[in-house]
Order: structure tokens, then sequence, then C-alpha cells
């Protein structure tokens, strides 16, 4: 078998976009189990009126979330590009500044919510006496938490573009499992108040915090990624505040959103209605993984692809992840459709009939709008990997404040409670119908399968100015010299640098055939030549363990002034430069001639 072309160019590529799939929907999961029991508990021993409680504050618990959301999406956007460029130095910065970023604006909201708690659970809309003091109560014992979930979104970043997806995933699951069992000894042995729901659900961020934590900051971290104080930069804050601008705008305009059309329901004087539409909400929070797992994990993939002004792999990668949102978002409508009568039942602890039909109309109804979420979701977060920041800010406002606002007023005053479930389906319909008209009027290209990518035609590489590879044995990727050879050759270079190239790109077969293909088991080398400007450059991606040649060599060149594996250092001898970063669980080389 042959040496394969563009056909098989990107299996590591749709193999790892799963893995980061995944391993999002299982994190997402696992995180929103917590609060769906932390509801269940609350339905089951504070009633009707507890859930109306979790109904005020959750979007409060979104604006929280904005801190972790926006550093964690800035980092992402900032620091994927300078993998993709192998320019590691600059992403520690980004690292450190990051972490830095998310402790103090973590820390500064939660001290502002403590002093002014009151007056926030007013401005919630829970004003009535009985409820202000449990909402009162609840945001004591949650905002302690804060502090430590924003660190752990922040950190989890690191981990998932290190490939670490066992260890997110562990993170995920401790804060589940803590979160179920603090909530179960609040309520069956120490019987406390709505302040001790809350402060479980703080114990549950707080453990996890370290287990994440740990990986970075013990003595014998094999991370990539070094915290420095000292790496902190106002510059690259500003960077990432600014590029994480558009998902911080979606929680916060969540936050306002929430705040006002829970005013508009209570306004309203229909009883239940906003506990059965906190209820959708919490169930939301529990399934929209079946969207975001996948438009989250294109939003790292496609920084580091523009970072190698990859356009064949941007737009596989859309592909990708519009089918991984849509198919699951599809389940996830009929299957809510198909259980909103005992999911009601479950949630709303009440023998009030009314209640629970209620619930049961706004399940049924308002699932139909989540199989738009997958293209709005894509839609925006690709927006931010290409940097068309303002448009996805304003376009996150409209998504969660600026549209849903005014259509739910609008039909509230038509259907009466019912336009509160309608107007998600038509909100989200509106949303979607913007994204594709902005996609046609974009101009930077003329054919729509170019338009998508909202990108130049001029970037990337033509067709004559690259060719992509994959080897899948010992022996194809020896052949990749002899292409190199031909390619350097097509493209201008003298028959001194061609052998150049061609002995660089065999030297590193060896080193593959050596540590990589030696497991027994199936794996992928991606070998992309591209001809810049007066560069050849050498871009190998392939599927094995970790294995940092770059750092091989400076450890044997500072400990013994030599490097034992003669073909290594005539890569690092030959090569103008030599860049490694570990992306997604597969090991990246850019090696330019």
């Amino acid at each position: 078998m042959g040496i394969k072309e563009k056909n098989e160019e990107n299996v590591i590529l749709r193999n790892l976009f799963k893995k980061g799939v995944y391993s999002y929907a299982f994190s997402d999961i696992s995180k929103a189990i917590g609060p769906m029991v932390d509801l269940a508990f609350v339905s089951m021993f504070f009633g009707p009126m507890g859930v109306t409680v979790i109904g005020y504050v959750g979007p409060l618990i979104m604006f929280y979330e904005l801190v972790g959301t926006g550093i964690s999406s800035g980092a992402r956007n900032k620091v994927s590009s300078l993998i993709g460029a192998g320019q590691l130095d600059e992403a520690n910065k980004v690292y450190s500044s990051s972490v830095i970023l998310g402790t103090g604006i973590s820390m500064i909201l939660t001290i502002l919510t403590l002093v002014f708690c009151t007056g926030v659970c007013k401005i919630l809309g829970a004003r009535q006496m009985e409820i202000l003091s449990m909402t009162r109560q609840y945001l004591y014992g949650y905002v302690i938490g804060i502090p430590f979930f924003s660190l752990t979104r922040v950190l989890k970043l690191y981990l998932e573009l290190e490939g670490q997806y066992k260890r997110s995933n562990l993170t995920s699951m401790m804060t589940t499992i803590v979160d179920i069992v603090a909530d179960a000894v609040v309520v069956f042995v120490l019987h406390g108040n709505m302040f001790w729901i809350g402060l479980a659900t703080s114990v549950g961020y707080i453990l996890p915090f370290f287990i994440t934590a740990s990986y970075f900051f013990s003595f014998k971290s094999r991370s990539l990624f070094r915290f420095s104080f000292k790496s902190f930069r106002k510059d690259i804050s500003k960077d990432i505040i600014k590029f994480g601008l558009p998902p911080a705008t979606v929680k916060g305009s969540n936050a306002i959103g929430g705040i006002l059309i829970n005013n508009m329901l209570t306004a309203l004087n229909v009883n239940y209605l906003v506990a059965v539409c906190g209820v959708f909400s919490q169930i939301t929070v529990f399934v929209r993984s079946a969207w975001i797992a996948a438009s989250d994990t294109m939003l790292g993939f496609a920084g580091v692809f523009i970072g190698e002004e990859d356009r064949a792999s941007l737009k596989e990668l859309q592909k990708a992840s519009l089918k991984y949102a849509l198919i699951p978002s599809s389940i996830a409508t009929v299957a809510l459709f198909a259980l909103a009568t005992p999911l009601a039942g479950f949630f709303m602890k009440t023998k009030d009939p009314t209640a629970l039909v209620m619930c049961r109309e706004c399940i049924r109804i308002s699932c139909f709008s989540l199989v738009f979420n997958a293209f709005v979701f894509n839609f925006n977060n690709y927006l931010m990997a290409v940097r068309k920041l303002k448009f996805s800010g304003i376009y996150g406002f409209l998504l969660e404040c600026g549209n849903i606002v005014p259509v739910t007023f609008f039909l509230l005053n038509i259907f009466s409670y019912y336009g509160a479930f309608v107007a998600k389906i038509v909100h989200l319909f509106a949303m979607s119908l913007i994204g594709v008209i902005y996609i046609c009027l974009y101009k930077g290209a003329t054919k729509f399968e170019d338009k998508v990518l909202l990108l130049p035609e001029s970037f990337g590489f033509s067709a004559d100015d690259e060719i992509a590879v994959v080897a899948t044995s010992a022996d194809e990727i020896m052949d990749v010299s002899r292409i190199a050879i031909a390619f350097a050759l097509e493209h201008g270079a003298d028959k001194k640098r061609a052998k150049t190239v061609g002995l660089i790109t065999e030297e590193m077969s060896g080193l593959y055939t050596e540590h990589g293909f030696i497991d027994g088991k199936q794996h992928r080398v991606n070998v992309r030549l591209v001809a810049k400007e007066d560069d050849l450059i050498v871009r190998m991606r392939d599927d094995f363990e970790s294995i940092n040649i770059t750092d091989i060599y400076k450890k044997e060149m500072e400990e013994k002034g030599t490097v034992d594996d003669l073909g290594l250092a005539i890569v690092m001898r030959m090569a103008k430069d030599v860049k490694y970063a570990a992306a997604f669980g597969a090991n990246n080389l850019i090696i330019r001639v």
C-alpha cells in the first residue's frame, strides 16, 4: 500500500476532533448533573418555592460563569494560533496571564456579591420576603466556590490543548460526585437550609480545582505550560479580554436577558411560570453539550489551523463540527418531547396538576428550539476563531438578550404565558437566518463554499504550493523523503537545498519509525509540504505518544554538549527553524528549510 494523499489527510483531524467532542460532552454533562441534582433536592425538600429561587438565581450564575468562559475562550483563541505557528514562549505568557486574570476578576465578583447580596437578589426579581431570604441564603453559600470554578475552567483549556482528556474528564466527574454527596449530606444529615445547598455546590467546585491544578503546579509536571508571575503581560491580557469579550458577552447578555425575562414572567402573575421556565433552563444546561461540545472544540482547532494557514483542514473542521452538533441536538429534541411528562413530574415535586401540565407544555414546545443551536453556536464560535470580534459580540448580545427579550415580550402579549415557550423557537430561527445572511454578504470570496470560511481567498496556499500526504506504517513514512525532494525541486530549490529537505524528512521519518510505530498500534503521520516565499516548510502531525524532539535536543546539549541520536542532530543543525507543539493529543512539528 502506497502513501495516501488528500483523501486521508484529515483522518487524524477527525479522530482528534471526535476525542475532543466526546471529552467535552462528558465534561459538560458531568458538570450539568450537579445543578440537576441540586434542583431535584431543592424541589423535593423546599417545594416550588425552592425551584423558584433556582430560577431567579440562574441568570446570575450565567453572569458568574462569564469570567471563566470569557477568559478561557479568549486565551484559547490567542494561544491556539500561537501553537499552530510554533510560538511556545508566547503561548506560556498567555497561560500565566489568563490564570492571573481569572483569579483576580472572580475574587472581585465574589466580594461584591457578598457585600451587595440583598440588592442583587432584588434585581434578580426575588422581592417577596420569604423568597428574598431563601435566595440570599443560597447565594451566600454559592459564591464561595466561584473563584475555584473560574480557575478550573481556565486550566481545563490547557489540559485539552495538551490532549489530557482523561484528567479533564476526572475533574468534571469529581465536580459532580462531590456536589451530589455534599447535597445528600446537607439534606439527610444536616437538614440544612438553602445556604447549605449553595455551599455544597461550592465544595463541588473547590475539590476538583486541586485535581486540575496539580497537573500544572506539581514539581514533576510534564506540562508544556509553566506558570510565572514574570510572564504576565498587560498587552496579552488585553488580547485575552478582547478575544474573550464575545463569549463573555453571550454569558453577560444571558444573565441580563434572563433577569429581564424573569421580571416579565413575574409581572404576568401566572403561578409557577418562573419555576417551569427555570426547569427547562436547567434541562437545557444538561443537554447543551449536544451543540456546545462540537462548537467549542471547533473553536480551539480552528485557531491552530489558522496559525498553520491550512484552508483544507478548516473546511473539513466546519463540516465535522456541524455534523457533531446537529445529530445530538436532534436526538435531544426527540427525547425531551417524548419524556416531557416524567421530566415535569421529576422536577416539579407538587400535586398541583396546573403546575405539572404547564411544565410539560413548556418542555414539549421549547424543545423544538434546540436544533437551531447547532448552527447558531457553531457560527458564533467560528466568528471568534476568524477574529470577527465586533460582529461576534453583536451576535452574542442578540442571541442572549437583544433579540430574545423583545421577541418574548411581543409573544407574551399575544399568547400569554405560552409566548414564553414559543419565543425560544422564533428567536433561534431568526438568529440562524441572520447568520446565513451574514455569510452570503461576505465579500472576501465569491463561491458560497469559500464564503463560509469568512476568510479572504488569499488565505492559505494554492494547490500548486502545498502537498499533503499521510503515512500509516514505518515503510510508508520513508517514502516522504522522495516526495519532499521532488516538491522542493518543483518550487525552484537547487539540488543541494532539495537534498537538504529530503535528508531532513528522511531523518525525521527514521525518528518516527523508531519512536512512534514500535507499540504495534495503528498510527498515522500527516506530512504537509508548503512553499512559502523563500521558505520550504515541512509540517508533521502524528497521533503517537508525546515526543518533543526540541526538548530532547536541548536537554542533551545542556547535559552532554552533544546529541546521541545522529538523525536528530542533523535535523536541528540543517533546518532554519524547528518548532514543536503538542495540541489536542497530537504531536505537531514545523520545520523551515
